[in-house]
């Protein structure tokens, strides 16, 4: 029998769950527990698909019940029917899940700097409907965020978190000796771990990622360097730099920044300085699709940039 489509009611999806219970279940009884109907309920549905479709799908009897072939062949194909409405409906929800909402991040400076404008230029682009709020946030303040859920996440170089949360690294941020471009080792073109004992140094407050990476480095070569000056933020130590006040050792964050403050981004030959960025979520609590989307974009975004290397699955525990 040819079954017109606007035959199929809704009402016949039921019918197709239930028949699957008794289908694979081989007992009205039970299987009407399992779907939380009462077992007339059950034999009613059962009934009425038998008579829609025309044919016999059980063999009854007082001893057992045995599925038909007819039944057989429905029992496979509403199966697989009855999953790809299921996947369907979810699809459909997840995408309508991704037409509005909110995502709200924290970052720290340097990555807020170089990723950002170009992961929102491609979000919005993808995702028009969701609204994204950010924050620059340094260790202690991310960790507050990220705990209280004022923020969906965090992305930074602080994998000293919490016991109540993870850090999940993604990519290494390189570090360079950055100086103005004048000097003889921008000139040359790369510098050394000794070349620091030289330099007026300008360095990140004792305490931050970036202070680390140096004092790791430099201890490594036996060397005890002393700042000319600290700063906690990036932007002070670049425009000491280009003031000619010293130079420092940080991440690019950003070439055009470096061009405007006449400065070059040299890199070490000897040592590779580097630190772990990673996603800074609370422990075993799953993102909402809006936040995962995000995430996604940006690390789209970093694997295409050279700069960025390294990069994991930040999904997987570590």
């Amino acid at each position: 029998m040819t079954i017109e489509p606007h035959r199929i009611s809704r009402r016949m999806f039921g019918q197709l769950m239930t028949f699957v219970a008794v289908a694979e279940i081989l007992n009205f009884r039970r299987a009407a527990e399992a779907v939380g109907r009462s077992q007339p309920a059950v034999t009613a549905q059962i009934n009425q698909l038998e008579e829609f479709l025309g044919v016999k799908l059980f063999v009854r009897s007082t001893r057992q019940v045995r599925l038909t072939p007819a039944g057989m062949e429905l029992l496979e194909r509403s199966k697989k029917l009855l999953a790809e409405t299921s996947r369907l409906i979810n699809d459909i929800q997840s995408q309508e899940g991704l037409s509005i909402g909110q995502v709200v991040a924290s970052f720290s400076p340097t990555i807020a700097v170089s990723l950002i404008p170009r992961v929102l230029s491609a979000f919005e682009r993808d995702y028009p409907g969701i609204r994204v709020l950010l924050r620059e946030d340094l260790g202690a303040e991310m960790f507050a965020a990220v705990q209280s859920g004022s923020v969906d996440f965090g992305i930074g170089p602080y994998s000293r978190v919490p016991n109540s949360l993870d850090f999940r690294p993604i990519f290494q941020q390189e570090f360079f000796l950055i100086l103005h471009r004048s000097h003889e080792i921008a000139k040359r073109g790369h510098a050394c771990v000794r070349d620091l004992a030289d330099l007026n140094l300008l360095l990140s407050t004792f305490g931050s990622t970036a202070r680390e990476v140096l004092d790791q480095a430099t201890l490594a070569e036996g060397l005890a360097v002393q700042p000319k000056y600290e700063a906690l933020q990036y932007q002070t130590l670049f425009a000491l730099a280009s003031a000619g006040f010293g130079a420092t050792v940080m991440p690019k964050v950003n070439p055009d920044i470096l061009a405007a403050l006449s400065l070059d981004a040299v890199p070490f030959r000897d040592r590779k300085l580097e630190r772990p960025i990673g996603i800074i979520v609370r422990r075993e609590e799953k993102l909402a699709p809006a936040a995962e989307a995000f995430i996604h974009r940006l690390l789209t975004i970093a694997q295409e940039d050279h700069k960025l290397s390294g990069l994991t699955d930040w999904s997987k525990d570590e």
